[in-house]
């Protein structure tokens, strides 16, 4: 075609635009997986960066406190379940003399969080020694032993967002959530049988602070179970690890934060470099393998020390116990596919694969069992 002036005009045919279009569609199509990769790769970066540093804190508190953080705030060891949707008199004890706060929020002036530290520091009892049993209704012991969520300055206080606890590959503190985990706990009903391993969540459905409440996708390790005061021997699968053949009980596999612990650096027994100290968590979810629609996440002002109890597999239990990398409120987890990161007594910080032999979840879970494997 020629216009006035005698030029030709040449454009495009649209055979060429599709070809076109279809050369940037595939090369779209290839790119795209290697760019979610690196994506993925910044995260899990970022993550090992938070859970470093989550870690460095609890060595700091250790090293001025001369002992780790409680793990919660709570009566113990557990001998009795914790009956209905709330706890009540575990031990014998009145649960309400105590004010459920978790070890994270012990870590609040290490990790730059002093403003928020001080608001639990002017209302509650962070001894734990002492606790508010005992005391007259409304002396100052029992006001600042009651469970943290009476008080409407430390609730205003627990909804602060903290990123430093929070993976960037996940959405724990996103709106909408169904419920939310309290904190998880064991308890034995016999001194010869095993320890049950649960968590107490918040049942109000899609409350307001199931969305603004701080939420963490970190937790320090309870070890197998915690302290229940039984004597249990570890079991064989698909109850345990079958560590009870060489004389270990589920006690014995204890982590470093326990209800009310005040764990020292010599009492990990199993080395440093052996024991985990905090692993990544995400909840529920109505799909446990999936991931799909989550329904609940952890609370930092709260949670205990998670447990590895669920990191064994149970090929005849629920859905989520059959697969370690299916999610569950009582257990480690993360959103980072084929493992989660782990911190480490010295301070490292190691991917774990969800492929790891059964009995090695225990071993690094519990930090003076005697069975200091190394960790590849």
């Amino acid at each position: 075609m020629k216009n006035s002036f005698g030029l030709t005009k040449r454009g495009f045919t649209l055979v060429e635009l599709l070809v076109v279009i279809a050369i940037i569609g595939v090369l779209v199509g290839l790119l795209l997986p290697a760019v979610q990769a690196a994506r993925e790769a910044a995260r899990r970066m970022s993550c090992t960066n938070n859970l470093r540093q989550v870690g460095m804190a609890a060595l700091n508190f250790e090293s001025a406190n001369k002992r780790f953080p409680p793990g919660i705030m709570l009566p113990g060891p557990q001998n009795t379940p914790f009956p209905g949707a709330y706890p009540s008199n575990p031990s014998g004890t009145e649960q309400n003399k105590h004010n459920h706060i978790g070890h994270l929020t012990f870590l609040l002036p290490f990790i730059e969080q002093q403003q928020i530290w001080s608001v639990f520091q002017a209302n509650a009892n962070l001894n734990p020694d002492t606790s508010g049993v005992g005391f007259p209704i409304r002396s100052p012991q029992e006001i600042t032993n009651r469970v943290w969520r009476s008080n409407p300055v430390l609730f205003a206080s627990a909804q602060n967002r903290i990123p430093l606890f929070l993976c960037p590959s996940d959405v724990a503190d996103g709106a909408g959530m169904k419920w939310s985990i309290q904190f998880p706990y064991s308890f034995s009903t016999a001194i010869n049988t095993a320890p049950t391993v649960t968590f107490l969540w918040d049942g109000e459905n899609f409350a307001g602070h199931q969305s603004t409440m701080g939420k963490t996708n970190y937790l320090g390790c309870a070890g197998r179970s915690g302290i229940t005061g039984s004597k249990a021997l570890d079991p064989p699968a698909p109850l345990g690890a079958g560590l009870g053949t060489s004389g270990i009980t589920c006690d014995d596999l204890r982590g470093i934060f326990t209800v009310r612990s005040k764990t020292t650096i010599a009492e990990i027994k199993d080395g440093t470099s052996n024991t985990v100290m905090f692993g990544e968590v995400t909840g529920g979810f109505e799909d446990s393998l999936t991931l799909r629609n989550r329904i609940g996440s952890f609370w930092w002002v709260s949670n205990a020390g998670q447990f590895m109890r669920f990191m064994v597999p149970d090929p005849n239990g629920a859905e989520w116990q059959r697969s370690v990398a299916s999610a569950h409120g009582a257990k480690f987890h993360s959103m980072h596919g084929s493992g989660l990161h782990m911190a480490f007594a010295d301070g490292s910080v190691r991917f774990m694969s969800y492929t790891a032999e059964s009995r090695l979840w225990y071993i690094i879970g519990g930090m003076r069992e005697g069975l200091n494997e190394t960790i590849d």
